[in-house]
């Protein structure tokens, strides 16, 4: 499947599946916050490193601050 993750605001993020290896196309319907959008990857099948990996890419700072806030 190809993810894409987009920042759209401090807290919140959008996705998009698509083909040519989605089992389905999918989106998300507004901007989620960041645990909602993991756990709606999660459940179409994603793995956690590969949106963890890709929710990092989009913003480069959630990592730290989540390192920062253990």
């Amino acid at each position: 499947m190809t993810l894409t993750v987009t920042k759209v605001s401090e807290a919140f993020y959008t996705a998009v599946v698509s083909s040519p290896h989605a089992r389905v196309e999918w989106r998300t319907t507004e901007p989620l916050r960041m645990h909602q959008l993991c756990d709606q990857l999660l459940a179409l099948g994603f793995h956690q490193i590969d949106v963890g990996d890709l929710i990092n890419e989009a913003d480069r700072k959630w990592l730290n601050g989540a390192l920062e806030q253990r």
